[in-house]
């Protein structure tokens, strides 16, 4: 379990070759078994494949249209065919939600549990060869993701993860613990 927390990377560049259900299944089953106060269990799943993650890519598309001074440009409609290709591209993209209770605690502590349930997934993508690259931002909040996952008002889309078989591993490091350390 050590090496495998100090082995996960995200991963941007994944190949085409499909993740097989099963694959996807095993890393969700795990993502439930994070810690969570009071049992809540917060978290939902929305496993984006085939026509679900292609009307995904039409909204990413569209979204980041918006972001352009000039979207009809050579260079922008460049950048939103990229866009477009690099979600198609992508094997599964799992969009993950927490339910937003009334009172500020315990959305607090439902919206940690389901980003440690995000972490158990993440960990198990990593021991099954499989890798994930969390995506926030303001596409999450957006009303069209909303609509095309049929999220309920109470629940907040917390990352999008996109998954697939790492093309290339990225190296990175951190800095040690001791540095980042206060002993009391």
């Amino acid at each position: 379990m050590l090496d495998v927390i100090k082995a996960r990377r995200s991963v941007p560049k994944v190949r085409a070759d499909p993740v097989p259900r099963e694959v996807i299944e095993q890393m969700l089953d795990v993502a439930v078994w994070a810690p969570n106060h009071r049992l809540t269990e917060p978290w939902r799943f929305y496993v984006l494949i085939g026509d679900g993650k292609r009307r995904f890519a039409e909204i990413r598309r569209r979204f980041r249209a918006s972001t352009f001074p000039n979207p009809e440009a050579p260079e922008a409609q460049k950048a939103l065919g990229r866009i477009y290709q690099d979600t198609m591209a992508t094997p599964a993209i799992i969009a993950v939600t927490a339910h937003q209770a009334q009172d500020d605690e315990t959305r607090h502590e439902d919206t940690a549990a389901t980003f440690m349930a995000l972490q158990n997934l993440m960990l198990a993508g990593a021991e099954l060869g499989v890798g994930t690259y969390m995506r926030t931002g303001p596409l999450i909040d957006n009303p069209e993701v909303r609509t095309l996952l049929g999220v309920e008002d109470d629940r907040r889309i917390l990352a999008m993860v996109y998954v697939g078989y790492p093309a290339e591993t990225p190296q990175k490091r951190r800095t040690p613990a001791a540095e980042k350390t206060v002993w009391l």
